[in-house]
């Protein structure tokens, strides 16, 4: 009985963590007029619990975004831009 409860457990774990994927997306960004502006949005993302890498290129006006997709939504990191001062375009 106990192997079974365990190995039902196990089973549970792994489908969960099967479903959790690291994403990484490129959002273009308005509104920045200097590095300082990229480096706001920076530290606005990397604020977001599940976010785990941000690179801005200012020249582009893009961040790319590396994320848990079970932790953390489009929508959250559309947020944590806004929250900066700036805007994701879609």
């Amino acid at each position: 009985m106990k192997n079974l409860i365990a190995g039902a457990l196990f089973a549970m774990l792994l489908s969960s963590g099967a479903l959790a994927a690291e994403r990484t997306e490129t959002i273009k960004v308005s509104g920045w007029h200097c590095g300082g502006c990229a480096a706001r949005t920076e530290a606005a993302l990397k604020d977001v619990k599940g976010v785990t890498t941000v690179s801005s290129d200012k020249t582009k006006h893009v961040v790319k975004v590396t994320y848990d997709d079970s932790k953390v939504k489009r929508i959250d990191l559309e947020k944590a831009i806004a929250d900066s001062g700036f805007s994701a375009e879609n």
